[in-house]
């Protein structure tokens, strides 16, 4: 016996609605994991491109061959300009000093590098700077470069001058001056300083200078990026300060998963709560069944078959979680897109963009939940002896 499709809406209309409180916890319970799912893979997504922007620059970085917690003496420059001297595969070479530091009485950490002035430009194109920036950071010592989103939230600038208290020794407030607030820029936190100024003031207190904590090298094409990367290494071999060369996008990968392997950690919670929707979905979709045995049985003694018991339990169960499915994905695309939440800046990644293509994705998950929720009482119903279950009518 078949059911009109009319008819058959009507009742899935009412089990749905016979309660309403467990069908709306069930969906919610699927919306939850469904929308850590897709601001994670919104995360990896933003960090993969990233690094696959990283790669595009063709720098390679330079550390000490042992730790990047040790630094590097800033002669090392002069000699790995010296592998090209007419500059025609190696363009420029960059020595970045980290200070991190924060604003006085502030806990917010900041981002901020000490950089070659000279050479910060050409091994930094990205930035896009203006003629007038450009100006300003090669006249001004103190100048200072900060990303438009640290300076959106800090309040800051153009012109403004800023006291910043270092994360590194002698932690002594530095002034400076903001020359730009990076608007053309991808890097919406990093500060950028110049360290001709920040090795003046290190003198004043007697502290460590004439360090990097690791170079910069801009390449001309991507197979000066692999010759240099073994001849850099090659020239400071077996010398007190060798060296460990890298292509920009091995050592941002290698610096943030030794930090806290951001992608794996994120893929792992968003499969957790992936099981986690299948088990409360199934739990729900068990219960609808045990409370309906009999209706069940009933309509399979009318003549209703198997089959129409299987595809009615499948059904609800894909409703609900296709409920929670586009809940889950459309609330955090809505609120990243067109909402203000979309300026909050993290680091690496910048602002959080959600593909609709992840969304999509995050949807079609919550259909398969829906499907493996349902599996095994959909089976029950399958195998149930009508006699046996109306044995126990009352």
């Amino acid at each position: 016996m078949k059911l009109a499709l009319p008819l058959r809406l009507i009742y899935l209309y009412r089990n749905l609605t016979r309660n309403p409180l467990r069908s709306g916890l069930t969906s919610a319970a699927v919306a939850l994991p469904i929308m850590i799912y897709v601001l994670s893979m919104a995360v990896v997504d933003g960090f993969e491109n990233f690094l696959d922007n990283s790669a595009r620059q063709l720098r390679l970085a330079v550390t000490q061959r042992t730790s990047i917690i040790n630094p590097l003496p800033e002669g090392h420059r002069r000699k790995i300009e010296a592998l090209d001297p007419e500059k025609t595969r190696l363009i420029s070479v960059c020595g970045l000093r980290y200070i991190g530091g924060q604003r006085e009485n502030d806990p917010m950490p900041l981002s901020t590098l000490a950089v070659d002035h000279d050479t910060f430009i050409a091994s930094f194109p990205e930035h896009q700077l203006t003629d007038e920036e450009v100006d300003a950071w090669l006249r001004n010592k103190q100048a200072i470069m900060v990303g438009r989103g640290t300076a959106r939230e800090m309040g800051w600038k153009v012109g403004d001058r800023i006291t910043i208290f270092p994360s590194v020794p002698p932690y002594k407030l530095i002034e400076f001056q903001i020359v730009s607030t990076l608007e053309n820029a991808q890097d919406f936190v990093t500060n950028w300083c110049r360290r001709d100024y920040l090795e003046e003031e290190l003198k004043k207190y007697g502290a460590p200078s004439g360090n990097v904590t690791f170079f910069f090298v801009k390449c001309a094409s991507r197979e000066d990026l692999d010759h240099f990367r073994g001849a850099i290494d090659a020239q400071f071999a077996g010398s007190l300060d060798e060296t460990r060369t890298l292509d920009e996008k091995t050592f941002m990968n290698e610096f943030v998963t030794q930090q806290f392997n951001l992608p794996r950690n994120l893929t792992i919670l968003a499969a957790l709560t992936v099981f986690v929707a299948v088990m409360a979905a199934t739990n729900t979709m068990s219960m609808n069944f045990r409370d309906r045995t009999n209706e069940v049985a009933t309509l399979k003694s009318l003549g209703f078959g198997s089959a129409f018991a299987f595809s009615l339990i499948q059904t609800e169960s894909l409703l609900l979680c296709a409920v929670g499915g586009l809940v889950g994905a459309s609330v955090p695309f809505v609120l990243f897109t067109y909402t203000p939440i979309r300026n909050i800046t993290i680091p690496l990644i910048q602002t959080l963009e959600i593909a609709p293509s992840t969304c999509i994705k995050a949807v079609g998950m919550a259909l398969l939940i829906g499907i493996v929720a349902a599996l095994w009482p959909a089976w029950l119903a399958v195998r149930m002896k009508v006699v046996s279950a109306l044995r126990s009518l009352e």
